[in-house]
């Protein structure tokens, strides 16, 4: 018998999620939207969070009645929407988190559990929602299935960062690359209605995020490597050497001390839109 293969972004935000809900008592899993007026600290990521949220929901069209929530993590915004009489359709395609949806959005509204590109139904929606779950889709696909599932003069909203032209090598993956999107966006029929640049106020998650992996997460892999290394010489060289390339590739991403607001900041362009079918 054959097993599927759990996919790693699944990995992550599964345990994203177990650490938001043991340490900060909250579920939701979207980069804090940071004021001036909010001192960047992990005793206030909550309330970023929910600025986050709020950031999104103050920019939906007044006309808007039924969102389909795309990507809908542990159905936190999606709550929060129902909350606000709008009716709201949700995608996961993720076991872990379709369960926590499920529990937070108490059966009021549809939940699919599937990947966006595998979507089907006759329905139409009056907005599209991606909140940070734009970068996992295809561009191209994924475009021509949002023109046929919105309404007329239906909206699209996203809220997700993109990579920038920068040179070099980002520290920080993910995203498509902004000239490649409004390239790709400009031959459908969308009239951009917002394009808000909110870079400075997503990138101290990330000084947050580096804060932890040099001073949490180095000193226990030092701790646990020097274990392993002293009780177990032969099996750790063995070990070593089968996952050099993985091991390598971890730390670079993690235990570089590369990771900063100010690299997110060069590498990516974290942007608000708000796009119209016309």
């Amino acid at each position: 018998m054959s097993h599927q293969k759990i996919d790693s972004k699944e990995v992550g935000l599964s345990i994203g999620l177990i650490l938001g809900r043991y340490f900060l008592g909250t579920d939701d899993l979207h980069y804090g939207y940071w004021t001036q007026d909010l001192p960047v600290t992990f005793g206030n990521f909550v309330k970023a969070q929910e600025n986050h949220s709020d950031l999104i929901i103050s920019h939906l069209p007044k006309s808007v009645r039924s969102i389909l929530d795309v990507g809908c993590g542990a159905g936190v915004l999606a709550k929060k929407l129902l909350s606000r009489g709008f009716s709201v359709e949700c995608i996961s395609p993720y076991s872990v988190l379709s369960d926590h949806a499920k529990e937070n959005l108490e059966g009021k509204a549809v939940l699919h559990e599937c990947y966006f590109e595998d979507f089907n139904t006759d329905k139409t929606f009056d907005l599209i929602l991606f909140s940070e779950s734009f970068q996992y889709v295809d561009l191209e696909k994924s475009i021509n299935l949002i023109t046929s599932l919105l309404n007329k003069n239906g909206s699209l909203l996203i809220c997700d960062f993109f990579k920038t032209e920068a040179a070099g090598k980002s520290p920080i993956g993910g995203g498509h690359r902004l000239t490649r999107f409004l390239e790709t966006i400009s031959r459908y029929s969308f009239k951009e209605i917002i394009n808000i640049d909110i870079t400075k106020e997503t990138a101290p998650n990330i000084d947050l995020l580096g804060n932890v992996y040099n001073n949490v997460g180095l000193p226990i892999k030092s701790i646990l490597t020097s274990y392993f290394t002293s009780h177990y010489p032969t099996l750790s060289r063995l070990i070593a050497w089968k996952f050099r390339k993985r091991f390598n590739k971890m730390n670079s991403k993690y235990f570089s001390r590369s990771i900063s607001g100010e690299a997110f900041a060069k590498f990516k362009t974290y942007r608000l839109f708000l796009l119209q079918k016309s």
